[in-house]
C-alpha cells in the first residue's frame, strides 16, 4: 500500500540545494564508507575460526545461550556448528554483545592465567575489528546512545535497496518542504526529525543492541512536514492499494493521522520485521510539531506565495489521467474514446500507441490489428520504446499474421540492435520459411551473424553465417 503526494513539481526555480547534498552525502557515505564494512567482517570471522578461538568458546558460548534461555537460538546454531557452517555462528557470536562481556568473564575460570592473557588480547583485537562496522561504530544502539549516533545513524544503510528506496521517498517529499521551509531550517528539521525518530526506537527497544541505521526516521518526518505545510489545503494524493492505483484530493493534514497510525499498527502486527516501525512513528510526530511550533511562532515562516502557486498540468497529462482513472473503474470504452480524441489533437506516439493497442486487445475488436500496426510502425523510437516494442511483438502470439512481411523484416532489422535477439530471430525464421525477399534476409542473416559472434554464441553465429551463405549462393535449404 502506497499513498504519496503529487501537488507539487521539481522546481529549478526554488532548487533544493539541501536536499541534493543530503542525498549525495548519503550516497558517498554508502558507496566509500560502508563498502569497506564485508572486508572488516572478514578479518574478524577469518581469524576467529581458523586460529581455534571459536572452538574454544564453543563451550562458553552454549553456556551463555542456555543462561539466557534461548534455545531456539541454540538449536539453529548448534546445527550449523555440527555442519561445520562456521561463518553465520561467528558472526552472531560476535554480534551479541551481551556474549562478549560473558566470555570475558567465564574464560576466566576456564583457562589457565597465561592461556586466558593470550585469548583475551586476540579475542578483543578481533571483537574491536568486527565493531569498526558502520553499523556498530556509528548505528544507534538502545544499549549506547550518543549525541553522534544520533546523527550519523541517520546516513547509513542496510543495502542497495534500503538506501534507493529511503533517497526515492526523501526527493518526492523534500523538494517541497524545503521550497516552503527555507533551506537552514529545512536542514535543521530534517535531523531533529531523525533524532527524535532515533530516540523513538530507543525507547521502544531498550535492551537491545540491535543498531538502528537508515533515514527513514528522519524521511518520515519530512513526510509530515509536507502534509503540514499544506495544513487543510486540498492536494492531490497518487495511491497504490493491491491491484487499484490512482488519484484523489483530500486536506493533506487528514492523511498524517493515517501514516501515524499504519506504523503503530505494523509495529503491534508485524513483530518479527526488522522495519523500524516506532522510528518512523516518531519522525511523523516530530516533523508535524516541529512544521506546527514554528506557525505559532511566526505565521509568515513559510514561502505562502511557492505553497499556493498553481503548478500548471499539461493538458496531455490531464488527458492521460483521465484515461487511466477511465481504465481503473474499467470504462474501457470510453478510456478509448478519450485516447482517440487526444491523438487527433497531439499526434500519435509511442505512449499514445501503446496505450490504445492494450485497449484494444483487450476485446480484439476490429482496431486491434490496426493498433498493433500502428505500435510496430512508429519510427524514431528511443532504446526503451524499441525494447518494450519487441516486448509487445513476443507476447503477441498472431503478430506474424497482423504485420506485413516488409513490415516484419524492416522491425526484425531495428531488433537486431537489442541485447536480446530473440525477436529477432523469431521473425528472420518466419521470413526464411516463406523465401520472403532473399537479398534483404541475406543482409539481415549477416547482421544477425556479427550480432551473435559478438555475444559470444558460436552456434547461432554459425547458424546464420551459412544461412547467409546459401542465400548469397541463391539456394534456400538447410536446417533451421
Amino acid at each position: 500500500m502506497l499513498i504519496v503526494p503529487t501537488e507539487k513539481q521539481l522546481d529549478w526555480k526554488h532548487a533544493p540545494v539541501v536536499l541534493l547534498i543530503i542525498v549525495l552525502t548519503n550516497i558517498a557515505v554508502f558507496i566509500f564508507y560502508q563498502s569497506q564494512d564485508f572486508g572488516k567482517v572478514t578479518a574478524a570471522v577469518n581469524p576467529f575460526i581458523n586460529e581455534g578461538l571459536m572452538e574454544q568458546e564453543w563451550p562458553l558460548f552454549e553456556d551463555y545461550l542456555k543462561r539466557e534461555k534461548q534455545y531456539d537460538e541454540l538449536r539453529d546454531l548448534k546445527r550449523l556448528y555440527e555442519q561445520e557452517y562456521y561463518w553465520p555462528v561467528a558472526q552472531y557470536m560476535f554480534s551479541d554483545t551481551g556474549y562478549y562481556k560473558h566470555a570475558l568473564r567465564a574464560a576466566r575460570t576456564e583457562m589457565t592465567r597465561s592461556d586466558y592473557d593470550s585469548w583475551k588480547t586476540r579475542r578483543t583485537a578481533l571483537q574491536d575489528t568486527f565493531n569498526s562496522r558502520s553499523a556498530y561504530a556509528y548505528g544507534l544502539r538502545s544499549t549506547e546512545v550518543s549525541p553522534v549516533t544520533l546523527i550519523t545513524h541517520q546516513f547509513l544503510h542496510g543495502g542497495v535497496m534500503h538506501i534507493f528506496g529511503n533517497l526515492l521517498f526523501l526527493v518526492i517529499f523534500g523538494f517541497a518542504v524545503e521550497a516552503a521551509l527555507g533551506h537552514f531550517r529545512f536542514l535543521c528539521f530534517y535531523l531533529i526529525g531523525g533524532v527524535v525518530a532515533g530516540l523513538a526506537q530507543v525507547v521502544t527497544t531498550l535492551g537491545s543492541d540491535v543498531p538502528l541505521v537508515g533515514a527513514s526516521g528522519a524521511i518520515s518526518g519530512v513526510m509530515a512536514m509536507y502534509l503540514a505545510v499544506f495544513r487543510l489545503k486540498k492536494i492531490e494524493f497518487f495511491y497504490w492499494i493491491f491491484f487499484f492505483v490512482g488519484y484523489f484530493r483530500a486536506p493533506a493534514l487528514l492523511i498524517l493521522p493515517f501514516y501515524i497510525g499504519k506504523e503503530i499498527y505494523s509495529y503491534y502486527t508485524a513483530v518479527d520485521s526488522n522495519v523500524a516501525f516506532m522510528a518512523h512513528a516518531g519522525g511523523f510526530v516530530a516533523g508535524g510539531i516541529l512544521v506546527g511550533l514554528t506557525l505559532l511562532y511566526d505565521k509568515n515562516v513559510l514561502n505562502n506565495a511557492y505553497i499556493e502557486e498553481d503548478q500548471k498540468v499539461s493538458p496531455r497529462e490531464k488527458a492521460l489521467a483521465e484515461i487511466y482513472r477511465a481504465i481503473e473503474s474499467l470504462r474501457f470504452d470510453f478510456a478509448l474514446k478519450q485516447l482517440n480524441s487526444l491523438i487527433d489533437q497531439q499526434g500519435l506516439d509511442f505512449e499514445l500507441a501503446h496505450i490504445r493497442f492494450n485497449l484494444q486487445k483487450i476485446r480484439k475488436r476490429n482496431g486491434f490489428k490496426q493498433s498493433f500496426h500502428e505500435l510496430m510502425t512508429l519510427a524514431g523510437l528511443t532504446p526503451d520504446e524499441i525494447e518494450l516494442q519487441k516486448k509487445v511483438w513476443l507476447e503477441t502470439k498472431e503478430a506474424p499474421a497482423l504485420l506485413s512481411k516488409d513490415d516484419q523484416l524492416e522491425l526484425a532489422f531495428r531488433f537486431t540492435g537489442l541485447n536480446d535477439l530473440s525477436a529477432a530471430e523469431q521473425i528472420f525464421d518466419g521470413l526464411y520459411s516463406v523465401k520472403f525477399k532473399p537479398a534483404e534476409l541475406k543482409l539481415l542473416a549477416a547482421k544477425l551473424a556479427t550480432r551473435f559472434a559478438d555475444k559470444k554464441d558460436n552456434a547461432r553465429n554459425l547458424k546464420f553465417q551459412e544461412i547467409g551463405q546459401q542465400l548469397a549462393n541463391g539456394g534456400q535449404h538447410g536446417v533451421l
